[in-house]
């Protein structure tokens, strides 16, 4: 009887691991919300990895503008010198999938002239694998009683006294669903490849935002050369008249990054004479919030975003981990207590 029970422990404990093992996977958003692009701060791509663990297994996504960036994989010293000249690998078609398959130093760097120098690199350290994260400050739970895995026996009764016993029931706990995940923010480049400019057709901003759904915390992103054209976000009134006086804001410095951070209606123009009148205005209608599926998350939006680039969120990963060593433990202490 005790080799039998050892063989199921060791059963439990191999299929606890197995668990573990393929459960530790995670997938990470490089950059989070604001994707794969040339960044504003030469430090973001640092410091978006520095608090992440990567393990054998886990995957990043590039997200970005197909034609604007690329993924390139190099050696150190290439990736110290931003030199993409004799690359290991090289992606341009967003989004760009790497899974991280042995451990060590990976290095990337976008070859677009410029682009790495201002920081758009990344660097990550791979471990062969993970233990889960230690909580000094939570208590650990408290051993189950055996008493409630298994029902208490109670003497036999006499012949005189003796009744049909209710047969001991156990009810699991319901489990509580999980809320849906709301929409992720989405950057969205203003008129796409034209950019922000004098458009060759009046309507071509308004057909440019008619079929996309802008929601409370997607930006916009307004490119245009410089001391060429503004964004002035003006009242209904003025967008309609093409008047740039008492504007609630303006920018005159591209890229011009806008978080629409409210619900309604917001209006954008070229206050640059005769260039709202021809056609330079933007006029957006904002929702509270979008619960369909995650769409990805980068520094550009296409016209027709795709759904099938939003990997689960990179958040989700540690508690991946957790939730499969957890599973381990359970099924060690209910091995033990049969």
């Amino acid at each position: 009887m005790a080799v039998g029970f050892n063989r199921m422990v060791v059963l439990l404990l191999v299929m606890a691991a197995t668990s573990w093992r393929c459960s530790s996977a995670a997938t990470y958003m490089v950059g989070d919300s604001l994707g794969w692009i040339d960044p504003p701060n030469a430090n973001i791509y640092t410091d978006w990895a520095s608090n992440k663990t990567f393990v054998v297994g886990d995957i990043l996504v590039f997200n970005f503008a197909t034609g604007r960036h690329d993924v390139t994989e190099v050696t150190k010293s290439a990736y110290d010198s931003c030199n993409g000249n004799n690359p290991i690998s090289t992606e341009s078609n967003s989004p760009v999938r790497i899974t991280l398959t042995s451990a060590g130093n990976r290095h990337f760097i976008c070859t677009i002239p410029g682009h790495c120098n201002n920081g758009q690199k990344l660097f990550v350290t791979v471990r062969a694998t993970s233990a889960p994260a230690s909580q000094p400050s939570s208590p650990a739970p408290s051993p189950v009683p055996v008493s409630v895995l298994t029902p208490s026996i109670s003497p036999e009764p006499s012949s005189s006294d003796r009744s049909p016993s209710p047969t001991p029931s156990f009810t699991p706990s319901s489990p509580v669903p999980s809320p849906a995940p709301a929409r992720q923010p989405m950057t969205y480049i203003v008129g796409d490849s034209l950019g922000w400019s004098v458009p060759n057709n009046p309507s071509f901003y308004e057909s440019w935002a008619r079929d996309k759904t802008f929601v409370v915390g997607d930006i916009l992103e307004f490119n245009f050369v410089i001391q060429t054209h503004n964004v002035a976000k003006v009242t209904k009134d003025n967008y309609g008249s093409c008047t740039g006086e008492s504007p609630i804001s303006i920018s005159t410095d591209p890229p011009v990054r806008i978080t629409l951070s409210e619900s309604g209606e917001h209006f954008f123009i070229c206050t640059v004479a005769g260039h709202c009148n021809i056609g330079q205005k933007l006029a957006v209608n904002v929702t509270g919030s979008d619960a369909t599926t995650p769409p990805p998350s980068s520094d550009t939006v296409p016209s027709t975003p795709s759904p099938e680039t939003a990997p689960p969120p990179p958040s989700a990963a540690p508690s991946v981990r957790a939730s499969a060593f957890s599973a381990a433990l359970l099924a060690v202490a209910v091995a033990l207590v049969y």
